[in-house]
């Protein structure tokens, strides 16, 4: 049964692939090849695109790209969430040198031009494409002070933003919960936003709150649609603690509204009722201003410390602490890098506070310090009816917001949010087949031809004559993601075969090991 992507109805149908494109669609038995395979009870469909990945530097390290080709994952949107891989220059570089090292990567490039020529040199087993993130090119120009540009700077940021379109990447993004992301105002996102626009490119944002400041987030993401004409996609939608649970609704018709003005804004969701990211993103944006190292001499200076906690139980109104939003208990700590600590892996910070007899919030501060800011947390802060109510609404497109990773070697034994492994087959099985949410033919629009329009993919998301053959053939009868919290380094069950730009990556099951994945440059056009 054929499903091309556009929402039409299963059709049973033969598909053809000559070389890297699809060849034609043909009735059953028409015309025969030289390789065929017998998809007999099984849906042929377009392969899935994430559009909100952050593989940036884990597709250099893992080029096999494992937990997303095994879920039927062939083009990664990377550059989210405000950072990127290029342009890097000044603190921007330092920073991602210090990153990449642990992952034994060596950055050897400063332009988008030369990141995408480092990862076609490579060769991925997925294609890939990139953004450029306001975040990065505000390190790069500005450092990681509270500051805002001058006109020369600001000018030098959005020439930035315009040499990494020009050099192919997609648009531009922001990730303003971060530093030193959160010190840009909405009126230098706009600018950025605009150079983007003025490309054809688009704005991805990991917008201000996304708990008790949610609104007004989303309210601020519509506005830089509104001033800068830009393409805005509202990255992982949802609405974070209790007290906010059910915000969605309003949120949801505030996008509805914007539309119907004639602003083009949409958003992806990942299929979880967890969000992960760094544990220092619980602090009060003061105490990450001027790097790692400002950072934790603030965390261990103990009247600054004591002014830290006051404000992670009581936050002020103009920032939104993520720590507030949810109970100590439900959040878990991940990834450490001290040995000494890896005996707390995958347990909550209340739990290991209890261990340790150590107050929760001191327990997380000393963690975010013995680990030198590179600890990573998964919030259980997500309500399932408001992930069912985004995931359904018409406008909603899938995102894993996860890394291409892979069960063997040593970061296997850290747990990961399990969105790597399972988030698309998880949207077939638990909303499409098992709640009836939608369609199978519409899941497999949302994370196709729709992520594929909005990051201005031309010749992907569908199954046409002409276009490129990236391919998944999947069972519905037995599709269904096994990765989970307690166990995450897990790969899905039912998807049977992926094809890569006509080369079988996944044929019954297996990684065949085959790297056929294109670097995908965006044609900027002039508007």
């Amino acid at each position: 049964m054929l499903v091309d992507g556009t929402g039409a109805p299963a059709t049973p149908m033969d598909l053809a692939i000559d070389g890297t494109r699809i060849a034609a669609i043909y009735k059953r038995g028409e015309a025969k090849g030289l390789m065929s395979i017998d998809a007999q009870g099984k849906i042929v469909c377009p392969g899935f695109i994430d559009i909100h990945s952050h593989s940036d530097l884990h597709l250099l390290a893992n080029p096999l790209a494992e937990s997303k080709i095994m879920q039927g994952v062939t083009t990664e949107l990377v550059g989210n969430c405000g950072s990127s891989a290029a342009p890097i220059m000044g603190t921007a570089k330092t920073a991602l040198e210090e990153y990449a090292n642990d992952m034994c990567v060596n950055v050897n490039w400063t332009t988008v031009d030369e990141y995408l020529l480092r990862l076609n040199n490579l060769r991925t087993s997925v294609n890939v494409c990139t953004l450029v993130g306001a975040e990065t090119v505000r390190k790069s120009v500005l450092g990681d002070d509270n500051v805002q540009p001058s006109v020369e700077k600001l000018d030098r940021m959005r020439s930035l933003v315009a040499e990494g379109m020009l050099q192919g990447a997609f648009g531009v993004s922001s990730g303003l919960i971060y530093a030193p992301g959160c010190y840009a105002t909405t009126e230098e996102l706009i600018a950025l936003a605009s150079t983007a626009a003025s490309f054809g490119g688009m704005y991805a944002s990991h917008i201000r709150g996304e708990g008790r400041t949610l609104v007004k987030a989303v309210a601020e993401a519509i506005r830089i649609g509104r001033e800068s004409h830009v393409r805005v996609e509202i990255s992982h939608h949802k609405a974070c603690g209790p007290e906010n649970w059910g915000k969605v609704r309003e949120t949801l018709d505030m996008i509805v509204k914007a539309r119907e003005e004639g602003i083009d804004v949409a958003f992806d969701v990942y299929p979880y009722t967890a969000s992960s990211t760094s544990l220092d993103s619980i602090l009060p944006p003061w105490v990450r201003e001027g790097g790692k190292e400002a950072v934790i001499s603030r965390l261990r200076d103990p009247e600054m410390r004591a002014r830290i906690i006051k404000e992670l139980e009581t936050p002020s109104e103009d920032w939104e602490a993520i720590a507030a939003e949810t109970d100590w208990d439900n959040i878990t700590l991940v990834n450490f890098k001290n040995e000494e600590n890896k005996k707390f892996e995958n347990r909550s910070v209340l739990k290991i506070a209890a261990e340790t007899g150590k107050k929760p919030a001191e327990l997380a501060l000393d963690m975010i310090c013995d680990e030198k800011l590179r600890v990573s947390a998964i919030f259980h802060e997500i309500n399932e009816d408001d992930v069912l109510r985004v995931i359904s609404n018409p406008l909603s497109v899938i995102g894993s917001d996860g890394c291409a990773e892979k069960p063997y070697g040593p970061d296997s034994e850290s747990a990961v949010h399990p969105r790597a492994y399972g988030t698309f087959p998880r949207v077939l099985r638990r909303y499409a087949i098992d709640q009836s949410a939608f369609s199978i033919e519409e899941a497999v629009r949302k994370m196709t031809s729709m992520p594929a329009e909005r990051i201005g993919l031309e010749d992907r998301g569908v199954l046409a004559k002409g276009m490129a053959a990236d391919v998944v053939v999947f069972d519905p009868t037995r599709v269904c993601d096994r990765a989970t919290f307690q166990n995450s380094h897990m790969y899905p069950e039912g998807i049977n075969h992926v094809i890569v730009n006509g080369d079988m990556t996944v044929e019954n099951g297996v990684h065949t090991k085959e790297r056929n994945g294109l670097v995908l440059r965006h044609r900027p056009t002039i508007v």
